[in-house]
């Protein structure tokens, strides 16, 4: 078949989240990072190198067809119309599955890419665990897990577009902030402070961990949302000060990233954590605040009621469906308008 090759760093085509990038190509590792692109003619392909991730496209505002990555030939749409078109393809599952490459578009012989759409004027970054990460909410709970997440559907990406912005997604399944879901006592493995400087974020496969530039995708508002994976995992009792020490350091090395942007912790999702977990990671956040952090603010999901009811979730009170999800983001919606200014 012959087509048109566009490299991945045409000017026409658009990333957003963490990508690392290159003229050959761009790679990320996380779900939710997306590519927009406007171009014209019939036919579009992607050269997508990919482990096993799922991805979904939408032309033209159409809705999203879930595809796992083909590589070089990766068939996006044919027998368009005539006319201008519009392509955005994200990545839908987060970065322990590897990390994804990809190359540039494939284009009908006559066809062309178009001038990009001016992004939204904001943008947001969501840091958190599988709930962040929209781990179970594509799919019947028995199936399995690499296959049913659907990361733009998480609370962060609704909210974000609630509030017309861009997103980046840092969405780790089993993170913790001092221990993570399998880990064992006492937590001295990888935990979000350490991940967080990585473009490449969770991803376990990456031979190098290279550092993220944050003015390769500015942002104008950090949300945190962690903390069940350090009170939901009983084989150890969790120590008062260990676990505020370790949201502090995760707060400070934000903060060090970002001097700037306002940070927005948001209390663990799910209403069966005991209520050390709201009371601790607030102390966190005031402690921070009196030492001179005055963009710093803490927004509780549970202390009135729970939030979510038990048919939000995927059966296990923890991870929420899409549904469950929106309620999240209609929370948080003019809360996180307030303290942007927005």
């Amino acid at each position: 078949m012959m087509v048109r090759k566009i490299p991945a760093n045409a000017s026409g085509i658009q990333y957003f989240g963490r990508w690392e990038k290159s003229p050959a190509a761009c790679r990320c590792a996380q779900g939710a990072t997306y590519i927009k692109a406007n171009f014209t003619g019939p036919l579009l392909m992607a050269d997508l190198i990919d482990s096993g991730n799922w991805w979904r496209v939408s032309i033209d505002d159409s809705p999203f067809r879930r595809f796992r990555p083909q590589g070089e030939n990766t068939l996006l749409a044919e027998d368009l119309p005539a006319g201008k078109h519009k392509v955005l393809l994200v990545r839908s599952t987060e970065g322990y599955m590897g990390i994804s490459e990809f190359r540039g578009f494939s284009l009908a012989p006559n066809a062309t890419m178009l001038p990009p759409t001016p992004p939204k004027a904001r943008s947001l970054e969501f840091i958190g665990d599988s709930i962040t990460a929209g781990a179970k909410n594509d799919g019947p709970p028995d199936a399995p897990y690499d296959d049913i997440e659907d990361n733009d559907m998480a609370y962060g990406p609704q909210l974000a577009r609630m509030l017309d912005a861009e997103y980046s997604v840092l969405g780790k399944s089993g993170e913790g902030v001092i221990h993570n879901w399998d880990e064992d006592w006492p937590g001295h493995g990888v935990h979000t402070a350490d991940r967080y400087p990585w473009t490449f974020y969770s991803d376990k496969r990456s031979p190098a961990h290279h550092l993220w530039n944050p003015q390769n995708f500015p942002i104008d508002g950090i949300l945190i949302s962690l903390g069940t994976n350090d009170f939901g995992n009983d084989k150890h009792q969790l120590e008062r000060n260990d676990f505020i020490r370790g949201y502090k350091n995760l707060l400070q090395t934000v903060r060090q990233i970002n001097p700037h942007t306002p940070i927005i912790v948001i209390e663990p999702v799910p209403s069966w954590l005991p209520h050390e977990a709201r009371q601790w990671i607030k102390t966190a956040v005031n402690e921070c605040k009196a030492r001179g952090d005055k963009a710093l603010y803490f927004i509780p999901l549970n202390e009135e009621k729970p939030l979510l009811d038990a048919n939000d979730y995927a059966g296990d009170n923890t991870h929420p469906l899409k549904n469950g999800s929106k309620k999240i983001a209609l929370y948080l919606k003019d809360k996180v308008a307030e303290i942007l200014g927005w």
